[in-house]
């Protein structure tokens, strides 16, 4: 029978894949909010509007089309609402149920900047830095899922130069290079009382203690806790690709792809254990530290998923309408394979991904030659099953309603602005994180909402 603390162990070190596979606007943890003309429309249309330099991230082929060298500089903040209501949970061994807790979101700042070229004709050249994967939530540490997370931190960082080709009037090539670099600190408590307990029932089993002794050491270190930290980071190297068709009706279909990314990510857990008054709660405590959750390293393999959109942007008048249909192969996340320094698995944890589906329908307004108006609905799928959703990711489908608009302030200077409601329906938690005793059972409903605002400046000569 697996041990509390080994369980615990487990868990811990193999969070760093389940939230470094991304505050997040899109499905699971992937951020969309690279753009505030593009957020007006709810994403729609990306790969196909090509109106501005943060085309390099949605379509490279989209920098043909841009007529004036020009940098863009995003600015989003999401507002992340994230609170569990209780249903069915239980408490972990020897320790108190604890709160729902207050809200684990909060506001996240999410920066982008580009940089747009023509060369000739025929050619154009783009540079993209932005974070295309991001994660925040922060529980009260009294919370009901505290031995299974705390606070949860990701940040990606992307470095896109990009390429296009007009090989005629109809058909614009472009492709890019990504360097992504991603960085991982998670928390969470680790409950001692029931590494204690597991201690005292081995030393019982080996005539150590006798079993009233091992119930007197077992109740002496009730409410016992610590803390493991955990930090990893890695970089790797993908690409993008797209096309672009001009058709003479004046329709643009855009088609682009971003390829998946394996890193290898690497690093410690690292636990603050605590001071038992008893001495034989302290002997085991001490001999745990040197085991099961001695202070470590390890890494993982992962593949961050493949994406592919196709988008349609057709003008009526002063009007443009615009839609997508976007698939992320988020399958790549199957299981968690952790390995030890020396080689050894430590773990498997199964996750179980799904691949997902986007669809976004919006339209661009066009009131005279300053002011564009924009809106725009989207649904977006989950690739999380109800089975391995953690309250380290309570990810479920989204709604998305959008508005925005656009001040051209003068021919070189273009202002942009979006905001985004996303609605979802409550999602189910029921997560032990393998073992009810050491890490309580986590039984209810997260209840979730995002709000999201960007402001975009571009200036092109």
């Amino acid at each position: 029978m697996q041990s509390p603390h080994s369980a615990k162990l487990r868990y811990v070190v193999a969070t760093i894949v389940t939230c470094s596979a991304g505050t997040a606007g899109a499905s699971s943890f992937a951020l969309l909010e690279q753009s505030a003309s593009r957020l007006g429309t709810a994403f729609a249309g990306t790969a196909a509007a090509a109106d501005d330099a943060t085309t390099v991230f949605y379509n490279p082929a989209g920098l043909g089309t841009l007529k004036q060298t020009e940098a863009a500089v995003v600015f989003s903040e999401i507002d992340v609402g994230s609170k569990f209501k209780n249903r069915s949970s239980q408490a972990a061994l020897g320790q108190p149920l604890g709160v729902e807790g207050s809200d684990a979101g909060g506001w996240n700042f999410v920066p982008a900047t580009y940089f747009a070229m023509p060369i000739n004709d025929s050619l154009a050249v783009g540079f993209a830095l932005n974070a295309p994967f991001g994660l925040k939530l922060e529980y009260d540490s009294d919370w009901i899922g505290r031995f299974q997370a705390e606070r949860s931190e990701i940040k990606t960082y992307n470095a896109n130069p990009a390429l296009s080709w007009r090989l005629n009037k109809v058909v614009t090539l472009g492709v890019g290079v990504d360097y992504q670099k991603v960085q991982a600190e998670l928390t969470n408590q680790i409950n001692y009382s029931a590494v204690v307990a597991q201690g005292a029932q081995q030393l019982a089993a080996a005539g150590q203690l006798s079993p009233a002794q091992a119930q007197g050491v077992i109740a002496a270190n009730a409410g016992l806790s610590g803390t493991a930290v955990v930090r990893g980071d890695d970089a790797a190297w993908g690409y993008n690709l797209g096309v672009l068709f001009e058709l003479p009706s004046s329709t643009r279909i855009g088609l682009s792809y971003r390829s998946s990314i394996d890193y290898h990510v690497e690093g410690s857990a690292r636990f603050a254990p605590p001071t038992p008054t008893n001495p034989t709660g302290a002997a085991i405590v001490a001999a745990a530290g040197q085991s099961a959750l001695a202070n470590s390293r390890a890494s993982l393999n992962l593949e961050l998923p493949d994406s592919a959109i196709l988008s349609v942007a057709q003008p009526m008048g002063d009007f443009q309408l615009l839609a997508d249909v976007a698939w992320t192969g988020w399958s790549s996340v199957q299981e968690l394979r952790v390995i030890r320094e020396s080689g050894a698995v430590l773990s498997v944890t199964p996750e179980r991904w799904e691949d997902t589906w986007r669809f976004a329908l919006g339209g661009v307004y066009r009131l005279n030659d300053a002011w564009k108006l924009r809106g725009g609905v989207a649904y977006d799928e989950t690739p999380v099953p109800t089975a391995t959703r953690t309250a380290r990711l309570p990810d479920a489908d989204r709604k998305w309603l959008a508005v925005g608009t656009q001040w051209a302030v003068s021919p070189q200077l273009v202002i942009d602005a979006g905001y985004a409601r996303l609605f979802s329906k409550d999602s189910r938690i029921d997560q032990n994180a393998g073992s009810t005793l050491a890490n309580g059972l986590i039984g209810g409903e997260q209840q979730s909402s995002v709000n999201i605002v960007s402001a975009q400046f571009s200036y092109r000569w």
